[in-house]
């Protein structure tokens, strides 16, 4: 894993990791890290690409969830941090919750963006993406022909750009940086692996904020029933659990930074 970093780094500023989902890097996140140290100087953000992803080296294996927070800890480590706050959106949600259980010994807040931490059969956005790209030649002539036979999968013109950043121009033809074999390896840990554990009972001193997006089905009705009854429980003895709804997409952040920023804000502790 490595990590880009915005915002302050005096001594006692706090410092919030942010993972990208599956297909993504670091700087997906970089609009809304800005944001967010704007409205909260008292806080630094790290945005990581984890391994397989961006500029982070593959690792010796495809990797499970657990390992992947694993990663964290040893650049956390190599880097004297120790973040304060975790964040994950979608694939990076459920690394989150497996960090936050590496982590029970100690408070942590841990946001939960548009994840979950059921075991479920795969389905969804992502996993939409991986059919439509397997299904496109592997190398193009633009990166516009990539984006069109994205949009022809029905995706939007947004998301067929941001998937786009994938490709790298090699001599004359762009390739993707990604090996799509490890994308669905790492989509089956997602899905395979439950994570509840994490949030019920969860560990005294985490807090943990899930953020569910309304036109998003990546949290089921069924998991969005559990959390809100752990939302509306005493949180004696185990984590403290939120449910947030908000409008928008899987890609809330991309579609309503200021929307995420806020509730981010909002909620952080206080240093």
């Amino acid at each position: 894993m490595v990590a880009r970093h915005v915002g302050a780094t005096a001594p006692g500023t706090k410092q919030l990791l942010m993972l990208h989902g599956i297909y993504g890097r670091g700087r997906n996140w970089l609009a809304v890290a800005r944001l967010l140290v704007e409205q909260r100087p008292d806080w630094g953000c790290w945005l990581a690409d984890m391994r397989h992803h961006g500029d982070a080296h593959p690792g010796p294996e495809c990797g499970t969830l657990d390992a992947l927070a694993a990663d964290i800890e040893t650049w956390g480590a190599a880097q004297g941090v120790t973040p304060d706050a975790v964040l994950g959106h979608s694939f990076g949600g459920k690394v989150a919750l497996a960090y936050a259980l590496r982590q029970a010994a100690r408070p942590l807040q841990t946001w939960v963006i548009d994840s979950t931490p059921e075991a479920k059969a795969p389905s969804g956005s992502a996993w939409d993406m991986l059919g439509i790209v397997r299904r496109l030649p592997q190398t193009f002539g633009s990166r516009q022909e990539a984006i069109a036979g994205i949009e022809a999968g029905g995706f939007s013109t947004e998301v067929a750009q941001w998937m786009s950043t994938n490709l790298a121009h090699d001599t004359d033809a762009f390739r993707w940086r990604l090996d799509f074999d490890v994308m669905e390896q790492l989509l089956h840990e997602f899905f395979q692996t439950p994570l509840w554990t994490a949030l019920d009972p969860g560990a005294p001193g985490h807090d943990i904020h899930v953020l569910k997006a309304s036109q998003s089905s990546v949290i089921s009705p069924e998991a969005v029933a559990r959390l809100s009854a752990l939302d509306a429980a005493p949180a004696e003895g185990r984590a403290r659990v939120h449910l947030h709804h908000r409008d928008g997409g899987h890609w809330i952040h991309a579609e309503s930074p200021d929307v995420v920023v806020a509730l981010i804000a909002e909620h952080l502790p206080k240093s």
